[in-house]
């Protein structure tokens, strides 16, 4: 550490810092630029590789001529009965649609046009009120919603009042949600810059200090973009999700790391006159907090590449480079700029780090003190009261659903969500997303009679509204499909439930003939599946990553598991909480089965940086005044700063609340929640009442005095900058 400081703060060394990251902004800026061209947003790439689910996409696309395919419904609804002019419209829809050709609207068979000669009768509601066109499309997560947005163009040209249409189903609501996440990066992007800017103003007052942050963290962003896109080109999946989170989770901690150099290095300048000598204190003494805090997110991270689900495995190596990215640049281009604009860069309050090196030697008093003092006179009490509140609040799991209710996926009316409503009325709420079950013989062509017989066995499942063969036979003849439909909302969890016993009545349909459960439900059920057993994995691996990489800064072992458990402690509580809020504030049936993961992984690599970085001050001040004082004069010193990165990191997540979609809604507010509790709670009560009750007992089986440097762990001595530095 005391090497980088020197080369961070030098001279000249900070001029040529700059310069190595302006070249790989200019160079990954073009390269990065690319990436959304290579996200991956398949179905393959969120399943388990082993799901059943997966491997019906895989025989669609592989032995069947026209792979996998979806649909678009077109729903017509007129009150009192559709009438014959409302008949020659949806014929003359359908037909322009068929007319609009492959590029615009690629079907793969003719749509299924109610009051046709020789349409299914199913298409029309019982009252007349209600009919619904079926179109067929590739399986094309990229192109879908400009499908669905070529279909609406056709039936908004009409001129009947009365006559309400709507295009849902698939392309449908890909139409809505291209809509919603058109240019989301960039949303997200100029939401987050805007609301780090004004917090960092109010806190900073001084223009420069307030901007810096801001470019080290859109450089090391740019930087990330162009090696993740890199990643993508080398065959590795990254999705759209990944990258959009990516953009508040770099802001969030690069803007803490820096928040933690800053304050430091104002420290220093106090003390010290050379701005160079003080930024190379600055470093040696807050670098490896930020170091360790950086490698326990990074490793975190990159443990979700174990995850079976695919969502969850992309994200992993995503985030890593950006949070690596983003402490790299913390410990490097960061400490280069200040030090070049020196005491100059905090105007127009330069009166705030003007040189005093007696004023800096008296122990900082103010809010934080006097709280950690009244923690500490009465530590069992602050103890047992914030664990109890954190138990009460985790009493919350207990209200844990999981439900993708199509009515709640997004916050906002649209058109696709009142199409479903309306065909909900009058036909299966499942005709929305039928199932596809492949009924294969093993040992040679399918036959009639048992795709018949799997028909009978799928249809005596209670919760099925109907199952028909679709006509699909695979190119060998061996494989026939089914379409299955469901009486509920096929995304509701009561849907989910279903799919076990769906798998169970075609395991064996007939010796050597069985059948495949896929389809949207059958997806979600697997992809349930295996959220609840990445974070079984996921869980323990990370804590204990985390536990060693404290144990290596902090030289003990007890301090990391009380740390460990405190922050576990937040999670649970966190997770009640917003259960509670999801299910009985907002009013959802429950949530999506990998917020969980998302938010363990959030919460617990995030929450611990404030306690990395609090501890890791205790440390350095118990050498000198013990762990009592030391803890006081922690808490005075990273108090303002933990207090202000906190409300950034929950700010920054809390912009994911701003979409009108459901999923981004609730991890915001729950990872929102957890930061602010981890701040206010975890950091000034729970963990300094904890190491009062410890005592010196916290640091074993070392001492309060230290027992070496971990990762360059400031000891008191410190580099000594170029000679030939001058004050500014």
């Amino acid at each position: 550490m005391k090497t980088l400081a020197l080369l961070v703060a030098g001279r000249r060394t900070k001029w040529a810092m700059l310069a190595l990251w302006l070249i790989a902004f200019v160079v990954m800026m073009p390269v990065g630029a690319k990436l959304a061209h290579e996200t991956t947003d398949d179905t393959e790439s969120f399943l388990p590789p082993s799901a059943e689910s997966t491997e019906v996409v895989r025989r669609l696309n592989d032995d069947f001529k026209a792979g996998e395919t979806t649909q678009g419904l077109i729903v017509y609804e007129r009150d009192g009965g559709l009438t014959a002019a409302d008949k020659r419209e949806i014929a003359a829809n359908a037909a322009a649609i068929e007319a609009a050709g492959k590029d615009e609207i690629p079907l793969t068979q003719r749509p299924a046009v109610p009051f046709a000669p020789g349409s299914p009768s199913e298409l029309v509601s019982e009252d007349g009120s209600v009919a619904y066109t079926v179109l067929t499309v590739p399986t094309d997560f990229e192109h879908a919603g400009d499908w669905g947005t070529n279909v609406r163009d056709i039936t908004d040209e009409r001129t009947d009042e009365g006559l309400d249409v709507y295009v849902t189903g698939d392309i449908g609501f890909s139409a809505d949600a291209e809509e919603v996440f058109g240019s989301i990066d960039t949303k997200l992007l100029f939401a987050t810059v805007i609301l780090v800017l004004v917090l960092l103003g109010v806190i900073y007052r001084s223009v420069l200090v307030a901007v810096t942050p801001l470019i080290v963290v859109f450089f090391a962003y740019t930087v990330t973009q162009g090696f993740i896109y890199l990643l993508a080109k080398s065959g590795e999946t990254v999705s759209s999700n990944s990258t959009s989170i990516l953009i508040v989770l770099m802001f969030g901690v690069g803007t803490d790391y820096c928040l933690l150099l800053v304050s430091r290095y104002r420290e220093e300048l106090r003390r010290l006159d050379d701005k160079h000598e003080a930024m190379a204190h600055a470093i040696s003494r807050s670098g490896p907090a930020i170091l360790a805090s950086g490698l326990t997110v990074t490793l975190a991270m990159l443990v979700l590449r174990l995850a079976d689900a695919g969502n969850t495995n992309s994200l992993g190596p995503v985030a890593a480079i950006g949070v690596f990215s983003a402490m790299t640049a913390g410990l490097t281009l960061l400490p280069a700029l200040l030090t070049i604009f020196g005491r100059a860069g905090f105007w127009p309050r330069r009166r705030t780090v003007a040189c005093d090196p007696e004023g800096a030697a008296v122990p900082r008093q103010g809010l934080w003190r006097r709280i950690g003092d009244r923690v500490l006179a009465r530590p069992l009490p602050a103890l047992i009261v914030t664990v109890a509140l954190f138990l009460a609040g985790s009493l919350g799991i207990l209200a844990y659903k999981v439900d993708y209710s199509t009515t709640t996926f997004f916050k906002k009316q649209t058109e696709s969500v009142d199409g479903f409503k309306v065909l909900g009325t009058a036909f299966p709420q499942g005709t929305l997303a039928p199932m596809t079950v492949l009924v294969t013989d093993e040992n040679g062509q399918v036959s009639r009679a048992d795709v018949t017989r799997a028909v009978a066995e799928l249809g005596g499942v209670n919760g099925v509204a109907r199952a028909f063969p679709n006509g699909q036979v695979s190119e060998d003849g061996s494989t026939a499909s089914i379409n299955l439909v469901l009486e509920d909302d096929p995304l509701k969890s009561s849907s989910l439930e279903i799919v076990p016993e769906l798998r169970d009545s075609v395991s064996e349909v007939a010796p050597g003939v069985t059948g495949l459960v896929g389809g949207t439900t059958a997806i979600n059920y697997d992809f349930n599946k295996a959220t609840k057993s990445d974070l079984e994995l996921i869980a323990p691996l990370a804590l204990l990553l985390i536990a060693i990489i404290l144990a290596i800064l902090l030289r003990a072992l007890i301090a990391p598991l009380v740390l460990i458990a405190s922050v576990v402690l937040s999670f649970l509580c966190t997770l009640g909480l917003s259960f509670l809020f999801i299910r009985f504030v907002v009013g959802d049936a429950g949530i999506d089965a990998s917020i969980p993961t998302f938010a363990f992984i959030f919460l617990v690599a995030l929450g611990i940086d404030y306690t990395i970085f609090l501890m890791a001050r205790v440390r350095e001040e118990a050498r000198q005044h013990g762990t009592r004082e030391g803890m006081l004069r922690a808490l005075a010193a990273t108090g303002p700063v933990i207090t202000s990165a906190g409300i950034i990191l929950a700010g920054t997540f809390s912009v994911l609340m701003t979409l009108p979609v459901t999923f981004t809604f609730d991890l915001g507010f729950m990872v929102a929640l957890g930061i602010l509790l981890d701040t206010f709670i975890v950091r000034t009560i729970m963990v300094p009442a904890a190491v009062e009750l410890l005592g010196d007992k916290i640091w074993w089986p070392s001492t309060a005095a230290g027992g070496g440097s971990a990762l360059g762990e400031d000891t008191g001595e410190h580099p000594v900058v170029e000679s030939a530095a001058k004050p500014d």
